[in-house]
């Protein structure tokens, strides 16, 4: 009888456990990244009444006798799978979808976790409820992550400084079949393309020289070229020149082809040698002649006319103080007898010293399928402000690829050809932040600049259910959890991780309260043995009486 009540104590005292594991999983029913628990037992020894017997001489074996002594736990289990994901719409609330923990420290020791109820603290630390680190991988200046584990630490006080523009790529198609467009007398000096479509490349402050003669006297004077300089203001200007040598009142204007024209008056002089001339600008010294002199009576033009751009593209660039600087690039097709699938460019910079101004003209060349052939220039040089307060300015630019269609492109279709981008920025201040799901914190600043500031780590273990609970919803390492294997979200076996969310308990409700049911029944029919064995000892103890 002894035997029957150990037995039933056993079953009372390790379904009581098993009760105690049901109740812990149901209070945590909602408990955010916790996993269920469940209880296994296994029989004690076995106490043996007769040994087994072999067969020999006729007779069989017997099968050894033997009643047990009761049950144990054989084991308690940690239930490892995914539970749930709830939308939280809080950035830093997270979740691991697959294996994996996140990571904290109490600045002494490690801890390990499901539950991804994260929050920055006043000094940008991010950390979960506890106030415990969680750990991670600093990215440096230029966004690169680093490798030492970690605090994970934003400072949202901090700026981004501006980055000069140091080079551009473009895209897009230049019209194959675009019809020269000439110059009018609204057409700006600094826009100006000679009559087979070569930049004369003029600047502000470029001077141009009149010189001639009108019935004896010197035509004399000059012109400086403006912002706003257009090409009926250099023909006011040669006009007023001539006037003032003949005494006259000659007209010059601007004809269709974007040719200038010098009418004289009956009364006037003959007008001879008349060119106008700018120093190192040899386009432009080629239009500026006038080819026949320019009798009494009758008119005369410049040799040469004068074209607009094809089409023009803005670019916006920053210098070393973040300062936009727009740099405007004007296209024009060669029409150049014997030259085709060429296009001359030329860009207009801002500056205040035109001397400073390299690089901004040049040629793309197209093969007969339309791709790029070749590019004679691809760097523009300039001062942007001229008194020392921006870096000079060094902007590589980027056609495409020769023979490739990834730049720009000749087809007989639409002009789209337009800066596809650019390196430079202004200053900006962290104006907020994003994870994805990778574990990334990027930084996203008022200048449009996103930058990665850090990223979350995860540990995996060869055997999670190895680990020990160390209340909080957090878990230690121990000898059969195997060390942690620690790497970025979705590398190794790890899982990723699904931002603005919180895993939920996997604890099954249904599956809890069948197993209070067979708990309680346990418990109950142990009980019973108890009780059925005491009544047995009490008779015994009556037979005395």
């Amino acid at each position: 009888m002894m035997r029957a009540l150990f037995s039933g104590v056993s079953g009372l005292r390790n379904h009581q456990i098993q009760m105690d594991v049901i109740g812990d999983n149901i209070a945590n029913v909602n408990t955010v990244g916790f996993k269920s628990s469940r209880v296994l037992f296994q029989e004690l020894l076995s106490q043996v009444l007769r040994s087994a017997g072999g067969a020999e001489e006729g007779r069989g074996g017997t099968n050894p006798q033997q009643v047990g002594l009761g049950m144990r736990i054989s084991s308690i289990d940690k239930i490892f799978t995914q539970g749930n994901l709830m939308s939280t719409q809080r950035k830093t609330d997270l979740a691991v979808q697959g294996n994996g923990f996140f990571i904290v420290s109490d600045g002494e020791r490690q801890f390990y976790t499901r539950d991804g109820a994260f929050d920055f603290d006043y000094q940008g630390n991010l950390v979960n409820s506890n106030g415990y680190m969680v750990q991670g991988y600093m990215a440096d200046e230029s966004g690169e992550v680093g490798k030492v584990l970690g605090n994970i630490t934003i400072d949202f006080q901090q700026r981004l400084p501006a980055r000069a523009t140091t080079s551009a790529s473009f895209v897009g198609n230049l019209n194959s079949e675009v019809e020269p467009t000439y110059a009018t007398s609204t057409t700006l000096l600094t826009k100006l393309f000679d009559a087979d479509g070569n930049p004369m490349n003029l600047h502000v402050g470029d001077e141009i020289q009149f010189s001639g003669d009108a019935g004896g006297n010197a035509i004399s004077g000059s012109y400086t070229v403006t912002e706003n300089s257009s090409l009926a203001d250099l023909a006011y200007a040669l006009q007023e020149a001539i006037r003032a040598a003949s005494g006259g009142n000659e007209t010059v204007m601007v004809k269709s082809d974007g040719s200038l024209q010098v009418m004289t008056m009956p009364d006037s002089v003959d007008i001879t040698g008349l060119t106008l001339q700018c120093t190192g600008k040899t386009e432009f010294n080629s239009y500026g002649v006038f080819d026949t002199p320019i009798t009494a009576g009758s008119s005369g033009s410049t040799a040469e006319g004068s074209r607009s751009a094809d089409y023009t593209t803005f670019v916006t660039t920053y210098d070393s103080l973040g300062n936009a600087q727009i740099i405007t690039l004007l296209f024009a097709k060669d029409t150049e007898s014997g030259v085709s699938n060429t296009w001359n460019w030329q860009a207009i910079v801002p500056y205040q010293d035109a001397a400073s101004v390299s690089g901004d003209t040049g040629t793309l060349t197209f093969n007969s399928d339309g791709s790029l052939a070749s590019v004679t220039t691809t760097r523009i040089t300039f001062d942007p402000d001229g008194d020392g307060g921006a870096e000079e300015m060094r902007i590589n630019l980027d056609f495409g690829t020769i023979n490739k269609f990834n730049g720009l492109t000749q087809f007989a279709s639409d002009f789209t050809a337009t800066l596809k981008e650019q390196d430079g920025y202004p200053s900006g201040s962290l104006d907020d932040i994003s994870i994805d799901d990778s574990g990334i914190i990027t930084g996203i600043f008022t200048n449009g600049i996103n930058r990665t500031l850090a990223q979350i780590a995860l540990a995996d273990f060869p055997n999670p259910e190895g680990l020990y609970k160390a209340g909080d919803n957090l878990y230690k390492q121990s000898l059969n959890s195997g060390l942690s294997q620690i790497g970025t979200p979705g590398t190794g076996t790890r899982g990723v991780i699904a931002p603005s969310s919180l895993e939920m308990s996997n604890v099954d409700l249904a599956k809890s309260f069948t197993e209070i049911i067979i708990a309680q029944r346990g418990f109950q029919v142990n009980a019973r043995v108890i009780t059925a064995s005491d009544q047995i000892l009490q008779e015994l103890v009556n037979i005395k009486r």
